[in-house]
Parts: structure tokens; C-alpha cells; sequence
């Protein structure tokens, strides 16, 4: 039509004589894959939105394979596709170094002293690769088409050892004094030894003025505790909700589209659930082609890698690698070991389990554009799904709704610091390596973590949208979870209070004292519960033996009895806030066990205490899935006949 400019890029059907250089390669690779017309132009709009290419664009859309894009690029440049194999020594990268003024992708040399040039085109590049190899007589015969997930595999393969020793080490190498590599430093045990020897001695000698002193510390303990805790109920604060998080990609959301995400599970002996992993990451609103999802399997779980590869063939973002086996033998470890071949500017890290919601990564994008450069992590909500499994399940769900739906998001809009939840943290990755990553030898590294970021002067908000999993619901897979979590949270304080003026300057003195209350709240509390319970039996004890009015007694005991109240409605009070109607119907119908639970705590947090000295970096992992969480001998969960026949 006179007067309408022809825009190349969606000329697949225009004269030739109207088709550049560029073009003539997109139509080779359109005709020799068999693409048809309206998915080659909804690859250009794609691109164009994403900030990519059309070839990735194919890929993610699913209109051909990797390999297939490789053989239609050779076929073009006249070369051939190969791979790198295991005798190709990297000899350099060509980050920086160009064919043409095109990127190439690798140099290897083997130990025939064959050199190699593995290049991964992109359609946009291949005129010019064209050019140069038609020219190149020795380019032409050291070139080679290679796939890039293939060039990513065998750099992390190459560099297994260095990433391998680097994750063992991970914090300790450039901050040992932040790591929990030393349980305990000399100055540390030295001062505990005493404190110790000092209680004891005035046991001894003052057993009555002592349990008195002792008792008034836990009544100013347990106090403020529930005070923090009724204020964060009264003064709730829901993260702000960022306008149609649902949004499709139909327009470019950024300077040069969307960045590449980065979404990272760890996985162990965890077979059973990776199908249902697999559809919950496939169903993640973000484009394909900028997204990469690591699946980090130990290399001695020969299943779980298998399973994985098996279930991601046909999905070129998804890159399955394997941690050889070291020690510590924990999920930090294996994070680190994927951290620096991570390249998206966001990282995300679920569990197995995890079933995020679909647009949660586009919530936490946005909130992250608008946001200032330091907020350098989001935490997502986690709601437990089988909240009415069982009375431990109902419990953990309460706990999850006053945490994740109330105290934290309080605690963030008054910018104190957050302990992160051990899934659904979304970080700037420039803010999680300028932090060292995670600590290899903290069993808790989540909560360390959010610590570290807080004294690095990184920001810590939430966002609203959830990551459901499963909670354990029976006591078997309750209690060692639990006694991992104590006593990484003893790890956690441990590490942070070796210089309490250090952290004091860094935090500041409200946020320091929010720290206190946080790890007391949690660790003490827990530690001395079994001892409030028998000083108020000692109460109850003497007030009956002696009759009321004995000196302190009676007021100790209705203090203690305050107490005990306000500390379970303070606690129901945050769950209610956090909770939906469904689950406050669950919860108040268990708030009569709710002292029994906070005893199989406590019990939880003495067996920490205990490991921390005998196997401080011992990782009890939980089993994921609902299936290994819930009690066997539940029908709900029976995959055999069950006959119920009436009498």
C-alpha cells in the first residue's frame, strides 16, 4: 500500500528485494524450522517486550528446541553442531571478545591441542557470524554451534572444584567472624563458663533470693516479649498491594524489558515431589525467556536429579545441577554452590515443597522497581495448606499467620530487622552477594541472613501474595525440624553478639534492642519455659502450705498468671490478624493446647542447646510433600481400600 512504511522485522512475506541481510536469517531459521507466520510474530512482540531475542522467544514458547535452533543456525553458517565433551579444557570465554563485533561463546582447547570456538548465536547476529566465517577460513574450521545450556553446564562442571570449595567455605573466607563455622569463640565461652559458675554459686548459698532474682527476670522477659507482640497485633501493617500484579507482559515494563529472574530449589532425596514442583514453577507468570530456575540436587541422590532432568527436558530455562558431596552437608551450602552462576539481577529461593503463587514474582518485581536501591530483600508470606490436618499442623499454621501475615510485615513498615523465612525471600542478587550469601555452617541460615543483610544497611520489606506448603502433623517430623530451627537461632545469636558495640553501632540502638527481644523472645522464652512453670508451681505451692498473704508469693503468682494469659492472647491475637476466616475457625478451636505445644517446644529448644555442642552443623532435614508430613495411619492419606461397613 502506498505511503505505509514496511517494518523488516514483520516482513515474512514481503518481496525479497524488501528484505535486509537480518531478515534473510530470520526467515532461513523460520522456513528450516517450520514456524508459522502469527508465532513469529508474537516471538517479535515478545522480544521486543522482554528485552531479548526472537530465537529465545521460540524456544520459550516452545516452537522448538535448543538443539533445534542450533542446527537451524548451523545449517545457515555452514558449520556444524557440537558440544563441549569432558576432555575440553576452558581456555577462555568470550564475554569480551568478539567475532565481528559478535560475542562469541567459548574457547576450549583439549589434549590433542585441538583448539575449538563454541559460539551461541542469536537470528540478530547471524548475518554478521555469516560473514565472518565465509572470510575466516580457520574460523570456519575451528567454529562450532553449541546451545547455551549446554556451555552452561560444562562451565559449572569445569568449575565444580572452585564452586565446591567456595560454598564449603562460603561466610567464613571473607568474614569469619560472622560465620557460625566457630560455634563459640574463646571470649564467648569464657564469659558463659562464668555466668555459670556464678548462678551456681548463688544457688548454693542463696537458693531462695536467687530463684526470687531469677523469677523477676523471666516475669521482665516473658513481659516485654508479649508487649512487642500485643503492640504489632494493635499496630498491624499489611504491605502495600502493587496495582495488577496479574498484568500480562503486552508492553515493556522497563529499559530494556524485563531482567532475568532467578529462581533457586534446593533438592534432596525429594522424588516424590518434584512433579508437583515442576507444574508450580512452570506456572510462574514471567516470561520464559528471561527466567532461570536452578534445581540444586545433591550428586549422591541419584533419583531426585534423574527425575528432574526426565520432567525439565523440553524446558531450556530450567538447569538441574548436581552438588558433589561435602561437608557441611546443608541447604546453605548447596545455595552457595549455584550463587555465582546465578545471572538474574532478582533470585528467588523456594523449597520443594512450594507452591508459589503464580504472580508473586511480578508482586515482588514492581515493588522492587518503585522501591529505594537498598531494599535489598522481599519475603513472601508462607500459609500452610493442611492447616486442619492435625492439631501440631494447626498450631504451625497459627504460628505462620502471626509471623508472616502480621509481625513481619510490621516489623518491616518500621524498618526493624527481619529473621527471613527459609523459602519465598526474593533478593536484588547484588544485595545477597554483597552480603557473602548464606552462612554454609548455620543450620538457620534464613534468619541469619536477614540479619546480616539489616547490618549491611540493606532494607527488608514484604509483599502479599503466598507460597503455600505443607506443615508436619505429627511429632516425628515436627520435633527434629524444630530442634534444626532453635538451634540455628542459637548459632544466630551466638555469631552476631561476639561484639555487641559493633552491632549496636551498625543496627542502631532501636533496632539493637528489637534484635534482643527477637532471639529472647524466641530462644530464651522457649529454654525457660519448663522453669516458669516450676516456679509458679512453687507459688501455688506456698500460697497452699502457708496460706495466702505470704510475702511475694501471692502477687508472683497472679503476675505469673498474667503472664501465662497474655501470652497466648497476645499470640492469638497476631494470628487472628494474619489469618483468614477458614483458619480463625481452625485456630480458636485449638487454643486450649496451646501451652502443651509451647512445652514440645521447649523440649525442642533443650535438644538444640544440646546439638549445638555436639553437632552444631548437623542438618536433620525435614521430609517434604504432604505424604511423608502427615500421620500414616490418617484414611485421608491411604492409597488402599477402605471398607466401612456398617454393623
Amino acid at each position: 500500500m502506498a505511503g505505509v512504511a514496511v517494518d523488516p522485522w514483520h516482513a515474512t512475506s514481503a518481496h525479497p528485494a524488501e528484505i535486509g541481510p537480518r531478515d534473510a536469517a530470520l526467515l532461513f531459521v523460520v522456513d528450516y524450522l517450520n514456524i508459522a507466520s502469527e508465532d513469529v510474530l508474537t516471538a517479535l512482540d515478545a522480544a521486543q517486550v522482554n528485552g531479548t531475542d526472537v530465537a529465545r522467544e521460540f524456544i520459550a514458547a516452545r516452537l522448538c528446541s535448543e538443539v533445534d535452533f542450533a542446527q537451524a543456525a548451523a545449517a545457515y553458517l555452514g558449520l556444524r553442531v557440537d558440544h563441549p565433551s569432558d576432555i575440553d579444557q576452558i581456555v577462555s570465554l568470550g564475554d569480551h571478545e568478539t567475532i565481528g563485533s559478535v560475542e562469541w561463546g567459548m574457547r576450549t582447547c583439549d589434549r590433542f591441542l585441538t583448539t575449538k570456538i563454541f559460539l551461541t548465536p542469536i537470528i540478530e547476529n547471524l548475518s554478521l557470524l555469516r560473514a565472518s566465517v565465509a572470510t575466516n577460513p580457520v574460523l570456519k574450521k575451528r567454529a562450532r554451534v553449541t546451545t547455551p545450556s549446554r556451555l552452561r553446564h560444562h562451565r559449572i562442571e569445569r568449575e565444580s572444584p572452585r564452586l565446591l570449595e567456595a560454598a564449603r567455605l562460603s561466610l567464613s573466607a571473607d568474614a569469619l567472624h560472622l560465620s557460625a563455622r566457630i560455634v563459640m569463640t574463646g571470649a564467648q565461652g569464657a564469659a558463659a563458663s562464668l555466668l555459670a559458675f556464678v548462678l551456681f554459686a548463688c544457688l548454693v548459698h542463696f537458693w531462695n533470693e536467687t530463684l526470687f532474682g531469677l523469677h523477676l527476670l523471666a516475669i521482665a522477659g516473658f513481659g516485654s516479649w508479649i508487649a512487642m507482640r500485643f503492640i504489632a497485633a494493635i499496630g498491624f501493617h499489611s504491605p502495600p498491594a502493587i496495582s495488577s500484579p496479574a498484568d500480562s507482559v503486552d508492553r515493556q515494563e522497563g529499559e530494556g524489558g524485563l531482567p532475568i529472574y532467578t529462581v533457586v530449589v534446593a533438592l534432596r532425596n525429594e522424588r516424590s515431589v518434584v512433579p508437583k514442583l515442576v507444574d508450580h514453577l512452570d506456572a510462574l507468570n514471567w516470561p520464559k525467556s528471561r527466567l532461570e530456575i536452578f534445581l540444586v540436587c545433591e550428586a549422591d541422590d541419584e533419583e531426585t536429579p534423574r527425575l528432574c532432568r526426565r520432567l525439565t527436558a523440553d524446558m531450556s530455562h530450567v538447569f538441574v545441577v548436581e552438588v558433589p558431596p561435602a561437608e557441611p552437608r546443608t541447604k546453605p551450602k548447596a545455595l552457595n554452590f549455584i550463587l555465582p552462576r546465578a545471572e538474574g539481577d532478582l533470585l528467588v529461593l523456594y523449597d520443594a515443597e512450594d507452591k508459589p503463587h503464580p504472580d508473586q514474582l511480578r508482586e515482588a518485581y514492581r515493588r522492587f522497581r518503585v522501591s529505594s536501591a537498598q531494599l535489598g530483600c522481599l519475603q513472601a508470606p508462607l500459609v500452610v495448606g493442611n492447616f486442619e490436618g492435625s492439631r501440631i499442623a494447626a498450631l504451625f499454621a497459627m504460628e505462620y499467620a502471626a509471623l508472616f501475615r502480621a509481625f513481619l510485615p510490621w516489623l518491616a513498615h518500621h524498618g526493624f530487622p527481619i529473621p527471613l523465612g527459609g523459602t519465598s525471600n526474593h533478593f536484588r542478587t547484588s544485595a545477597l552477594r554483597a552480603v557473602c550469601g548464606w552462612d554454609s555452617h548455620n543450620v538457620t541460615e534464613d534468619a541469619d541472613l536477614g540479619m546480616r543483610l539489616a547490618r549491611g544497611g540493606w532494607a527488608i520489606e514484604t509483599i502479599t501474595l503466598p507460597t503455600v506448603e505443607d506443615a508436619p502433623e505429627t511429632i516425628k517430623t515436627f520435633f527434629p525440624q524444630r530442634t534444626r530451627w532453635l538451634k540455628g537461632w542459637l548459632q544466630t545469636y551466638a555469631v552476631h553478639m561476639r561484639d555487641p558495640l559493633r552491632l549496636w553501632r551498625e543496627l542502631g540502638a532501636c533496632r539493637f534492642l528489637v534484635f534482643q527481644l527477637l532471639f529472647h523472645g524466641m530462644m530464651t522464652s522457649a529454654l525457660i519455659l519448663p522453669g516458669v512453670i516450676i516456679l509458679l508451681s512453687r507459688s501455688v505451692f506456698a500460697i497452699g502450705h502457708y496460706g495466702y498473704g505470704i510475702v511475694f508469693e501471692d502477687h508472683l503468682l497472679l503476675v505469673d498468671a498474667v503472664i501465662m494469659v497474655g501470652g497466648i492472647v497476645s499470640f492469638l491475637a497476631l494470628a487472628m490478624r494474619g489469618a483468614s476466616n477458614d483458619e480463625r475457625r481452625a485456630f480458636l478451636s485449638k487454643v486450649l493446647v496451646i501451652p502443651a505445644y509451647w512445652l514440645l517446644i521447649s523440649c525442642a529448644a533443650w535438644r538444640a542447646l544440646l546439638q549445638l555442642f555436639c553437632r552444631p552443623h548437623g542438618w536433620e532435614k525435614t521430609p517434604h510433600g504432604l505424604e511423608s508430613r502427615a500421620n500414616p495411619g490418617d484414611p485421608r492419606y491411604r492409597i488402599d481400600p477402605i471398607f466401612d461397613i456398617a454393623t
